[in-house]
């Protein structure tokens, strides 16, 4: 974690100022694309397919194969990237107005696009082949956006827990889906040498309700009968996030979570937050220029980091600095993620 101003507490993040940049920037555009766009079915593609009955399931099964044999892993190496060009795409987001660019790191289904240093099921490794964040990096850079990353990939513990389930009805009925397949399940397959469990990390329990997707919600801050993660995988996480941020030097961070990732049983998310803005500061001549969203925050917390209102907006007026963040287009087949900024100044709300 990189020494600085702030440590890995409450107390000490609430220094946090919203940069000037950020609070004059209106609109920005996040390219929300990765391996589950390959079927177009939405971004929780790779939990819906192991839902018996569900629409994600029926096509799954009818387009690939059933998801004891065909699973989200077989889906990765379908995503080729072949027409992707970030330097034309940049040039048309910052055209239509964009004054900032987020590119997905890892979604809930666990697999990096970039060439992780932690994260074997990476993008450079299969798949496309690609480092995808150093391509978004460069474009946005050299088109003078700043450039975010978002990460969800610490929620894939529970999120990926129905792949441990299998079909209650016809013909595969009790047949285990893939999700607890080893590395020694790969001999003479494409995945051999890859441990299936680096990406569906489900050598653990099944969550209260873990096929209920009510439920997973209700259980995004680690309670409410989730079984918790491990510190391996905990800390597996925060490498790779951090091998991320000192690798492309994000201007901008968004977690899919309550507070900072693994708050409160684990302090791995605090140390993220406080490493980002160190970091940002010492590339920066002392400045913070750095921005940090999380998706449900307390009064505090939103002190801390930039709050962000999904699909949505602020139920009330607020005194605390930060930003209100507007999802336009979320969770669909649409690759392209927009969000509109307004800046929360007690003197216009």
């Amino acid at each position: 974690m990189a020494e600085g101003v702030f440590a890995p507490n409450w107390e000490s993040l609430k220094q946090y100022q919203v940069p000037e940049w950020f609070r004059n920037a209106k609109f920005g555009i996040w390219a929300h694309w990765g391996p589950q766009c390959v079927e177009g079915s939405g971004d929780w593609m790779a939990r819906s397919l192991y839902q018996e009955g569900s629409h994600q399931y029926k096509y799954h099964v009818q387009h690939y194969g059933h998801p004891s044999e065909v699973g989200f892993k077989d889906i990765i190496p379908l995503w080729k990237a072949e027409k992707w060009d970030p330097d034309k795409l940049i040039a048309l987001y910052k055209k239509v107005g964009a004054q900032y660019f987020f590119a997905l790191g890892n979604h809930h289904d666990n697999m990096d696009l970039w060439n992780s240093q932690y994260q074997p099921w990476n993008s450079v490794n299969m798949g496309p082949e690609q480092d995808i964040l150093a391509g978004w990096e460069k474009a946005a850079r050299k088109h003078g956006l700043p450039f975010g990353i978002s990460f969800h990939a610490d929620h894939a513990w529970s999120w990926y827990e129905p792949s441990q389930r299998h079909d209650k009805e016809g013909p595969k009925a009790g047949v285990p889906y893939d999700g607890k397949l080893t590395k020694a399940d790969g001999k003479g397959k494409w995945w051999e040498g890859y441990d299936p469990q680096e990406l569906y990390a489900q050598n653990h329990p099944l969550s209260q309700d873990s096929w209920d997707n009510g439920a997973i919600h209700r259980q995004w801050a680690w309670g409410n009968g989730v079984c918790q993660p491990t510190q391996e995988y905990c800390t597996n996480f925060y490498n790779r996030t951090l091998d991320a941020i000192n690798r492309y030097n994000p201007d901008l961070i968004y977690f899919d979570v309550t507070g900072v990732p693994f708050y409160p049983i684990s302090d791995g998310g605090l140390k993220i937050a406080a490493h980002f803005y160190n970091h940002n500061m010492a590339t920066h001549k002392g400045k913070l220029e750095a921005v940090m969203f999380g998706k449900i925050l307390d009064e505090d917390q939103r002190k801390a980091l930039v709050w962000d209102v999904e699909r949505g907006a602020p139920d009330k007026a607020s005194s605390n600095h930060g930003s209100r963040a507007l999802a336009l287009a979320t969770g669909t087949t649409i690759p392209l993620f927009m969000r509109t900024t307004v800046i929360n100044r007690p003197q216009v709300w």
